[in-house]
């Protein structure tokens, strides 16, 4: 009888463990996340101050960490008024970008890959898009093609918006940035 309950504790603790491990390095950890509004960042992913747990993520999958003096990768799982980015809505884009000699804005699945979209255009550089007089940067984002600056969508299902921002300040001071120095996500409508 002692062997059994022997096994069964080893085989729970290996189970707990694994499945403990698995789920810490399963999605972005939560150590080292900074949240501006709608969108987040890891500002010490590319640094080499690195927690343990960031490490794993970065070596579990293809993510390629911006280093702490290239710039600031930020993420927006959903929009300004916390609802989940879907494929079925349409959104805006629009206001500042912060201090940074380049961005791009790109759209990728939950994993953060990119979509096989039928225009196989997935992102925007600071240099392809058209502003306003007053400078604000202004992105429509369907699944459908609009006038102006379009962002393609997948037709359904969930996405991120990631806004990478190149020799930038804020690398460092990510913390200290407000919304307002950001672009707002504004869902207009649904399909």
């Amino acid at each position: 009888m002692r062997i059994l309950d022997l096994a069964y504790i080893l085989a729970l603790g290996a189970g707990l463990g694994l499945g403990s491990a698995h789920w810490a390095v399963a999605g972005r950890p939560a150590l080292g996340k900074v949240e501006v509004g709608a969108w987040m960042a890891w500002p010490r992913s590319g640094g080499r101050n690195i927690d343990p747990y960031m490490r794993a993520h970065l070596a579990r999958g293809a993510h390629l960490p911006l280093g702490s003096g290239e710039g600031l990768e930020l993420v927006a799982e959903r929009d300004d008024d916390g609802q989940p980015l879907d494929g079925l809505c349409r959104y805006t884009l629009s206001g500042a970008t912060p201090t940074t000699r380049g961005w791009t804005l790109g759209v990728t699945d939950a994993d953060g890959l990119p979509f096989r979209l039928p225009l196989e255009r997935t992102s925007f550089t600071d240099a392809e898009i058209v502003r306003p007089e007053d400078g604000q940067m202004v992105v429509s984002a369907s699944a459908t093609p609009e006038a102006g600056n379009w962002l393609p969508l997948p037709v359904s299902g969930r996405f991120q918006l990631r806004l990478r921002l190149y020799d930038t300040p804020i690398s460092s001071q990510t913390g200290e940035t407000r919304a307002a120095n950001l672009p707002r996500i504004q869902r207009l409508d649904c399909r």
